[in-house]
């Protein structure tokens, strides 16, 4: 007996039939038959849709969506690239296959399906993907393995069976496109935070590049990390501390500048003073001259506001980690820096959608501390 799910996202009624999705026009490739009461609550999602629009026949839900996957056939589709087929995925449970899929690619199943849907759907002309000649699952998940992975191209021709130089197109294509989505993932809310004052965490991320020349020397002391002690790149990132969200991504810059200096000279600071609101950084951003903008730890916090920044830097970190988990920024990278910029900022974008579902950032707030307090 086929098991049957129920799942409503962004408004949308979709039914999951094992791995098999069926829309809001009841349209289904399988052979199997579904509940009634999910096929009338789907007939009366479509009647709805066309008596609000009635010069479309289709849904305005499923608008722009032409390969709409669902969770279970991603990760099928997924495995099948890695050559885990048959028997050796249907006798592993569930956890087994979700290990399998989320070492190769970074993300759950269900991540990696939002954002192949979101790409049909985005209104941003540079992230959207309509024709059906790009619109191959094969090279999207080919492209969120590169991320994850960063296999040479001879050993991604061993793993997936392409030709380096043909697919080498298709994975940059899909790259762009992820990265092209932080229009919609990544801004500064219209409510500006509301009455929140401490609104942001901010931190720099440095990554490992290959040494860059130099028109006189054999090295460009102005990229050395000091986190790496090699060449490297750094990105400001500025993550909500009252919701699960990137809000700001600056970059990317030479490791050797400062993040005290790309928060004074690079639009942050000025940002702040114009939404008249505060970051939390940690020592690094120290400074009299931007007390008033951003606040780090120091002697003068009570004991509740100490804990409260120690949780709320800690909670960057973590965003950092998600990051980090994709080894094309945790090893050097080989590639260009502008290669490097549209990676960054793909990964980051993933890690979005990866703290909007099952990856969510621990909360920062102290009610509890503040109690505590009392009690002592």
């Amino acid at each position: 007996m086929p098991k049957f799910r129920y799942f409503n996202r962004n408004h949308r009624i979709i039914v999951l039939v094992d791995d098999v999705t069926t829309n809001s026009d009841g349209v289904n490739d399988s052979n199997r038959t579904m509940p009634q009461f999910l096929l009338a609550s789907l007939h009366q999602t479509s009647t709805m849709a066309d008596d609000d629009s009635s010069d479309s026949s289709s849904s305005d839900l499923t608008q722009g969506v032409k390969d709409l996957i669902s969770a279970n056939r991603m990760q099928e589709i997924g495995l099948n690239l890695l050559r885990f087929e048959g028997k050796k995925v249907s006798k592993s449970n569930k956890k087994t296959n979700d290990e399998r899929f989320i070492a190769n690619y970074g993300s759950s199943p269900l991540v990696c399906s939002m954002i192949y849907e979101d790409l049909q759907r985005t209104r941003v002309p540079a992230a959207r993907v309509s024709s059906k000649a790009n619109l191959k699952v094969r090279f999207f998940l080919m492209a969120i393995h590169f991320l994850k992975c960063y296999p040479t191209e001879r050993q991604r021709e061993a793993t997936f069976q392409y030709c380096p130089s043909w697919s080498r197109r298709k994975i940059w294509f899909w790259i762009n496109q992820i990265a092209a989505l932080q229009s919609e993932k990544i801004f500064w809310p219209k409510d500006n935070f509301g009455n929140d004052i401490w609104a942001i965490t901010v931190d720099g991320a440095h990554c490992w590049i290959q040494e860059p020349t130099h028109q006189e020397f054999s090295k460009d002391t102005s990229y050395f990390s000091h986190k790496y002690n090699h060449a490297g790149l750094c990105y400001e990132l500025g993550i909500s501390i009252g919701s699960n969200r990137l809000v700001w991504m600056n970059g990317p810059f030479p490791a050797g500048k400062s993040d005290l200096k790309i928060f004074k000279e690079d639009g942050l600071k000025a940002m702040l003073i114009a939404k008249k609101k505060m970051c939390i950084a940690d020592g690094g951003y120290a400074g009299s001259d931007h007390i008033h903008h951003c606040s780090t730890p120091n002697i003068h916090d009570s004991r509740p506001v100490r804990r409260f920044k120690a949780r709320a830097l800690k909670r960057h970190e973590k965003f950092n980690g998600l990051i980090k988990n994709f080894h094309s920024v945790d090893c050097r990278f080989r590639h260009s820096i502008g290669k490097f910029k549209s990676v960054f900022e793909a990964i980051c974008v993933i890690c979005q959608y990866q703290i909007e579902t099952d990856k969510p950032l621990y909360h920062a707030l102290v009610e509890d501390v503040l109690l505590e307090d009392e009690v002592e």
